[in-house]
């Protein structure tokens, strides 16, 4: 019975146990049929972990590990501690024995070795085993069949224990050997040896316990050498080194890191036994001192890597052998409480938070050996924190982010972990990270950020880097992005502004700028206004919005001016790298123009008038464009011609003429010249109608000066034909009639008016005529009880001076006649400026009838107010030959009315009462003189030689004779000069008769005898007249006195005292001397005369008679023979002056000619020099100039009253005063 039931048992046991085994396995097993690449890459983990925890519990033991890849073939193997019994038996039949409580190992779950069948299901075993009941170890082998399902799984579980062998010695290296026979087995192998090689720097930095380890993969072989540990106690930091030698290859592994190994009471409560946390957090540092980062390895160490937790991504490698990881070691529990409710202790999340929570120190420590000792590349310190990682296994997302990462996020804030443009690092709230989330062209958009933001920034690479790795949902870091940017050019609304604020070409930047929004983002062209318009705003892209390169600058000025907002819906021409798709051109531009300007009249016309087309080939458009501006400017105060090169010829047609009605109607509105309306521009706006306005009415426009300055319309003026400016001032000031209202301004060049409309002088004949022609006196009409229109006398003589004043150009004319006699006879002497010329013609040549009345007037009053010609010559300032000659003019010409006809004494007399002397019969035309000013032409100036020429006159010596016997024939004859204007006349013949008959009244009336004149004009007419004429004449003229001559000759010219004197006479002197005596009677007379008088001067007479030169001296006469030569003569004279004491000195003067030298007592000297025998030549020798020398001895001889008289009888007198 007892065998039975022991054999029950052992048979049950066992069947159960396969039952087990199949449990534990089977799932598992299937799973590595296809295995994940996270069992793919974990196998070798689990082979080193076994190799790592067989010496756990030895602190002084290390371990090494050899690793041989040969094709197919795995061989792992180390050195470590020999299996026990339950150890190896927990490895064949998987299960774990002895790591559950023991915090030194690493596996806990024995599950793990399981992966490794990802290589095979058949795996060879060889290494050394201590049994229970010894303590040296003995070798073993063993091959472990796990292949097919669950028959064949204890079918190998049969083969595998019928594999095991034993060895009496011990192998000292546990070794693993798989061969891989599918091909994901082979891609395990792959992954694996490779994962490996990717995470055993770390191994070894968290695995001290690790000696060493070996792999040689298909004969390339890889050591990893662990350097010294320095110590940097001023953070808490270590740096350590690890030379990995891949075959020729020796690559540096640095790692800096910080840990913690602390006692911790709630690990201590939870496992019943002290336990101390232990956490070691790390950062590789690349040959370049840089922070480096490899991605495929996990951030979480359970001693190991936790292989598939790579999603969970951390600033720092985090190892911890208190980390409670699934069974698969593939993450770490989070979620869950903290606190187990069941026992109370912590949990195993609790347990990994309170892990993960003290690490944030050991990261602060990290940093700050980071960041002040110039390690490169510190935005790697930001991996893991930009979000929370997407864990789906056993994770709480919300303690995670806030109680793990925030405060991570809020440490890394704190230091300066970013580099910008500049090299230098600086605190991530420092500047502007951009945001690459939405962009194609990470560089481009770079670019622009980190010049809008004007450098503050990362550098380009450090913002592609940094980026990825910070998180957006914190108002700490200042994300910016093209959309901000866009954002922040649109609040700057300007370029003026945004220029302010960007350190480039602000133009260069926007024509790179506009074409990467229009490629990547349109959308923020129509939602932002970041487009710059002319206006150097920044606008919105819209419909409206256009391009326009090809519209010059001038058209969009112009268009501006007139309130069209072409800037405003232009993309600024700086932008040349894009377009909104429209082009307008010059023509749209000017569409718009016209569009304003060709309705109405406005203002905003004179913009366009502005602007001058220089570049238009039609040289006479250019010179109407600069002419209408000229006149618009006076008008309207232009600021200045503006460059209108580019635009149409067309697109001032219409606006011209509205500009140009306009203008006139504006001119119009002055109504005289004045302020800007001068004659001077009226005429250009007249020469602007007719070059380029032919169409336009002028008449219409009251817009021309009359001659009052007043604004006309053609239709109420007149040309002005030359009619004079005195004719208008004589009309308007002495008949009050204006007609300078009715001509136009003779400044206004009339040749560009349009009408034929013309006045002459001729044309206000009679209206001048008509007031002339008015009473100069009102009378009263009782009937209209009004008084009659007149004109005053003064009125008309004011009119007439004035038209006197208005002289025909023909010098011979009887008009310029009497204007010469008016300047003349008012002593007026007219400038150009004070008379004018006209041409005489059919129509105005009784222009002065009715006015020269009232000159005839005045020139009639003048001269009567003087009694004769040397009177009024006296008054006129004139000669009186000249002041004969005016009178002669106007008596003959014009009027011989009142006392103004000169007689032949030069007496004013009536016409009436005055006789032409001659006989009319003798005339054959009369005596016409011209003169022009003082000179008078066509007129003989030897009067009376022409006159005697004419007629036959009356001898001057009759007309005498007839006023000594009482009949003064001068008084009645007109003069000579004057012609003959009087009705009566008196010839020679009625003289004669007229003298015979008064001799013949007087002869026979003997009482007349004693008249003296009566006995002068009897002796004149007898003795003188008489003799000049034949007998044959004086029988016929005088038939009475010449039959008596002789008897009146004794009757009335000698008496009896006369007849005695004569008997005297002729007794003292023989004929010749007689004859001589009376040839010579003045001269004695002058010196008879002066030698009686009180005052007489000493006189030296030189006489010649006969043979004799006679000498007379105050009276003493000497006479000489004919043979007396010169020089007898002045000693004579010499004599005569020595001895007279009037001189200071005389003296004979020693010369070619001879001669006497004379010095007064005032100090003058005269010299008498010899001539010939009639004359003496008198030289002043005091100057050398005889006419100043005779004035200053004039004036002492006027002061001394003396003077000598040196007289040469036989010829002339010499006076010489000294």
């Amino acid at each position: 019975m007892s065998n039975i039931g022991e054999n029950f048992f052992s048979k049950k046991r066992k069947n159960v146990f396969g039952k087990i085994y199949i449990a534990n396995v089977r799932n598992r097993l299937r799973e590595l049929v296809n295995p994940n690449d996270a069992d793919c890459k974990r196998w070798i983990w689990e082979l080193v972990q076994n190799a790592k925890d067989s010496i756990s519990g030895q602190p002084n033991r290390r371990v090494d590990i050899e690793i041989n890849v040969n094709s197919d073939i795995y061989i792992f193997k180390h050195n470590g501690s020999p299996f026990k019994e339950d150890t190896l038996f927990g490895l064949l039949y998987k299960f774990s024995e002895g790591k559950t409580n023991n915090y030194e190992s690493t596996g806990r779950f024995g599950t793990g070795f399981l992966t490794t069948h990802a290589l095979s299901k058949t795996v060879e075993i060889s290494g050394d085993l201590i049994p229970d009941d010894q303590t040296e170890p003995i070798g073993f082998s063993v091959t472990m069949y796990r292949e097919g399902e669950d028959k064949e799984l204890l079918e190998g579980l049969e083969k595998t224990e019928n594999s095991l062998r034993y060895f009496d010695k011990p192998l000292n290296w546990t070794t693993y050997t798989y061969k891989a026979v599918t091909e994901r087995n082979r891609e395990a192998g792959d992954l694996g040896i490779q994962n490996f090689k990717d995470n055993i720097d770390k191994v070894m930095l968290f695995c001290p316990e690790i000696n060493s380890i070996k792999l040689v993969d298909n004969d390339n072989t890889i050591t990893i050498e662990r350097g010294r540990d320095i110590y940097f106690h001023e953070y808490n930091c270590y740096k350590i080194n690890f030379i990995v030698n891949d075959g020729c290859k020796r690559i540096k592994k640095t790692f800096l890191y910080s840990k913690i190994d602390e006692y911790d009471e709630k690990l201590t409560e939870r496992f019943g036994t002290d336990r101390n946390i232990r956490i070691c957090c790390a950062m590789e540092l690349d040959e370049n001192n840089d922070i480096y980062i490899n991605n495929s390895s996990p951030s979480l160490f359970c001693s190991l890597p936790l292989v598939g937790s790579e999603v969970h991504e951390l600033p720092f490698i985090i190892n911890s052998p208190d980390f409670e990881p699934d069974s698969e070691r593939q993450s770490i529990f989070l979620a869950g409480t903290e606190t187990d409710e069941k026992t109370g202790k912590i949990s195993d999340p609790g347990i990994n938070r309170r892990i993960l929570t003290k690490s944030h120190e050991i990261y602060k420590n990290l940093l700050k050996f980071i960041c002040n000792n110039n390690i490169g590349k510190r935005y790697m310190a930001a991996r893991g924190l930009r979000c929370v990682p997407n864990v789906t296994r056993f994770f709480d997302r919300t303690w995670y982010k806030k109680s793990f990462i925030n405060p991570l996020r809020n440490i890394l804030l704190s230091f300066p972990i970013v580099r910008n443009n500049e090299n230098q690092y600086k605190i991530i709230s420092e500047l502007n990270i951009p945001d690459y989330s939405n962009e194609v062209n990470k560089e481009q958009a770079y670019l622009f950020i980190s010049q809008v933001y004007k450098n503050a920034v990362p550098s380009y690479e450090e913002s592609i880097n940094i980026e990825r790795y910070l998180w957006k949902d914190d108002d700490i870091i200042n994300f910016v992005d093209i959309k901000e940017c866009v954002e922040l050019i649109n609040d700057y609304r300007d370029i003026t502004t945004f220029e302010k604020n960007i350190n480039e070409d602000v133009w260069n930047w926007l024509n790179s700028f506009l074409p990467f929004i229009k490629s990547y983002h349109p959308e923020y062209l129509e939602d932002y206004a970041i487009i710059p318009n002319m206006n150097l705003e920044f606008v919105k892209l819209n419909k409206s919005l256009a391009i326009s390169l090809n519209v010059p600058e001038n058209i969009i000025e112009c268009l501006e001016s007139l309130n069209i907002e072409w800037k405003k819906i232009h993309i600024h021409k700086k932008i040349t790298r894009y377009s909104s798709g429209t082009d307008h051109k010059i023509s749209i531009a000017e569409s718009k123009i016209r569009d304003k300007l060709t309705t109405k009249w406005s203002e905003k016309m004179l913009t366009l008038i502005q602007y001058i087309p220089y570049d238009c080939i039609d040289e006479n458009f250019i010179q109407k464009r600069k002419t209408v501006y000229e006149l618009c400017s006076v008008m309207w105060n232009l600021s200045g011609m503006k460059n209108g090169s580019g635009f149409s010829k067309n697109l001032w047609n219409g606006i011209d003429e509205m500009v140009f009605d306009k203008l006139l109607l504006v001119i119009q509105e002055f109504k005289e010249i004045k302020d800007k309306i001068s004659i001077e521009f009226i005429n250009k706006v007249l020469v602007c109608f007719s070059n380029y306005f032919p169409n336009t009415i002028i008449s219409n426009y009251s817009i021309i000066p009359n001659q009052n300055q007043e604004l006309r319309s053609t239709k109420n003026l007149y040309k002005d034909i030359n009619i004079p400016e005195i004719f208008k001032d004589c009309l308007k000031n002495c008949f009050g009639e204006d007609i300078r209202k009715e001509l136009i301004n003779k400044e206004i060049n009339i040749n560009n008016i349009h009408t034929t409309e013309k006045k002459e002088i001729n044309d206000y004949k009679d209206i001048l005529n008509k007031y002339f022609s008015m009473a100069e006196n009102p009378t009263y009409n009782r009937y209209s009880r009004t008084f009659s229109d007149y004109i005053p006398l003064q009125s008309k003589i004011e009119a007439a001076k004035c038209l006197i004043r208005i002289v025909p150009s023909d010098s011979k004319s009887l008009q310029r006649k009497l204007f010469n006699l008016y300047q003349k006879f008012s002593k007026q002497t007219f400038s150009k400026n004070e008379y004018c010329e006209i041409d005489i013609n059919d129509y105005n040549y009784k222009l002065w009838d009715n006015s020269n009345k009232y000159i005839f007037d005045i020139i009639r009053e003048i001269i009567e107010k003087n009694k004769d010609v040397k009177s009024l010559a006296n008054d006129l300032r004139k000669s009186e030959k000249d002041t004969l000659k005016y009178l002669n003019i106007f008596i003959n010409k014009f009027s011989d009315k009142g006392r103004i006809v000169p007689n032949q004494y030069c007496q004013f007399c009536e016409i009436k009462k005055l006789m032409n002397e001659g006989d009319d019969s003798d005339l054959n035309s009369d005596n016409d003189t011209v003169f022009e000013n003082d000179t008078i032409s066509d007129y003989d100036t030897d009067s009376d030689d022409s006159y005697n020429k004419k007629i036959k006159i009356i001898p001057e010596e009759l007309k005498d004779i007839a006023k000594y016997l009482g009949y003064d024939i001068k008084s009645i004859l007109i003069h000579k000069d004057m012609g003959r204007p009087c009705q009566r006349s008196m010839s020679y013949e009625k003289l004669c008769e007229k003298i015979d008959k008064i001799m013949q009244e007087k002869h026979n009336d003997k009482s007349t005898y004693t008249d003296p004149d009566f006995k002068k004009g009897a002796y004149e007419l007898i003795e003188k007249y008489f003799k000049t004429k034949s007998e044959d004449e004086l029988t016929n003229s005088f038939k009475y006195t010449y039959s008596v001559k002789n008897n009146i000759m004794i009757d009335v010219v000698l008496d009896e005292e006369a007849r005695k004197t004569l008997v005297n006479i002729r007794n003292k002197y023989n004929d010749d001397e007689i004859k001589h005596l009376l040839n010579h009677s003045s001269e004695i007379k002058e010196f008879l005369k002066k030698s009686l008088s009180k005052n007489s001067t000493q006189s030296i007479v030189i006489g010649r008679s006969n043979n004799n030169i006679r000498i007379s001296y105050n009276g003493y006469y000497n006479s000489y023979n004919n043979n007396t030569t010169i020089d007898d003569i002045y000693n004579i004279i010499y004599k005569l002056l020595l001895n007279s004491n009037k001189f200071r000195d005389v003296s004979m003067k020693n010369s070619i000619y001879g001669g006497i030298k004379i010095v007064t007592f005032n100090g003058y000297e005269f010299i008498i020099e010899k001539f010939d025998y009639y004359n003496l030549l008198i030289n002043n020798n005091n100057n050398n100039n005889n006419n100043n020398n005779n004035n200053n001895n004039n004036n002492n001889n006027n002061n001394n009253n003396r003077k000598i008289n040196i007289i040469l009888l036989n010829f002339r007198s010499i006076y010489f005063y000294l």
